[in-house]
């Protein structure tokens, strides 16, 4: 079955069309994250699909069930959607057990809650008040209430952003765990392109209310649709395809995806990108290394190609290479550049 499906929905504030006839179809079980730049409509859509927001035009299904459909909309409390924001919205008056039985309405209350603080590893602290908790704590108390009322789709919005990194990329772990024990549908909502590389079953890139590519994080991140896609997942170049062949060492230009008639640019991550060094002399090498960035466990080094392009390549931290070196550049064995179209004036 499917849990949500959107169909040509769009919203307008004023002047901005926040949602353009966005559509995307969400399966059971799946956990699917929404990614995009800051205003380009992530939390008009999910507060459109909870019934925050009505929608203007299009259709949204729950379950195969229409809950708006631009002319009649089934309120927030009857959609059977589960919410998670940032700032974790506890009630303040009430203890951890209190807030997350707050939605049940069945007679198994008590045992519910006992069971969703078993899950969410709180099973001690149900006394507590909110603010008698760390950060990851009250974030994992706004999950067992979102969960309580066995909703049958969950939304989080950027639920994570407070966090600090270390405790983040813990409870991020746990909560995609947790939803896939309970096999929770859930839309993700996030700006931070390695959180949803790593929690999204597929992801769904947005720009400026519009639906650019929906994909495997593999896909979305190896096989992206145009510049735009490249490079808000990750750092990339993009090298025209007749210079990447005179320069880049391993590229000759067959076997690469086409689109269009044109030539196109070639997309190349730092991970695609190795280098020989040549002798001292920039004549001797087609780049040279014009930076270098120590990350922990690698070097990232900058390299520029005679017309002036830029390549980045990773190596390991013990492979410490001078800037001002002149260098070959090459493509690792096994991977494939993605030739997309250039950018339409």
């Amino acid at each position: 079955m499917t849990a949500l499906r959107l169909h040509d929905v769009s919203k307008r504030f004023d002047q901005t069309l926040a949602a353009d006839r966005f559509s995307l179809d969400l399966a059971d079980h799946e956990l699917l994250a929404l990614v995009g730049p800051s205003g380009c409509g992530k939390s008009t859509v999910l507060r459109m699909i909870a019934g925050l927001q009505p929608v203007d035009e299009g259709i949204i299904e729950l379950s195969g069930d229409v809950v708006d459909d631009g002319r009649s909309a089934v309120p927030p409390e009857r959609r059977g959607v589960g919410l998670v924001f940032q700032e974790h919205a506890l009630f303040p008056h009430l203890s951890v057990a209190g807030n997350v039985g707050f939605g049940v309405r069945t007679d198994d209350r008590a045992h519910r809650v006992a069971e969703m603080l078993e899950l969410v590893g709180l099973h001690d602290l149900g006394t507590r008040y909110p603010h008698e908790l760390s950060g990851g704590e009250r974030q994992r108390v706004a999950l067992a209430r979102a969960l309580a009322p066995r909703p049958r789709l969950l939304l989080l919005d950027e639920p994570f952003a407070s966090l600090d990194p270390n405790l983040r990329t813990r409870i991020r772990d746990d909560v995609a765990d947790i939803l896939r024990a309970t096999r929770t549908p859930a839309v993700f909502v996030t700006h931070d392109q390695n959180e949803a590389l790593a929690i999204g079953d597929r992801i769904a890139v947005m720009r400026a209310g519009r639906l650019e590519q929906v994909g495997t994080p593999e896909d979305v991140f190896h096989r992206p649709i145009d510049s735009f896609v490249a490079s808000f997942m990750g750092e990339a170049a993009f090298i025209p395809l007749d210079e990447a062949t005179a320069m880049v060492r391993g590229v000759d230009g067959t076997g690469f995806p086409r689109h269009g008639d044109g030539n196109g640019l070639l997309m190349l991550r730092p991970d695609d990108v190795t280098f020989e060094v040549a002798d001292n002399s920039a004549s001797d090498g087609t780049a040279t290394i014009v930076g270098a960035e120590f990350r922990g466990s690698t070097w990232c080094y900058r390299l520029r190609l005679p017309s002036g392009a830029e390549l980045l390549s990773v190596r390991s931290h013990l492979d410490r290479v001078a800037v001002g070196s002149a260098v070959h550049p090459g493509v690792r064995p096994g991977h494939l550049p993605v030739l997309l179209d250039p950018p339409s004036s």
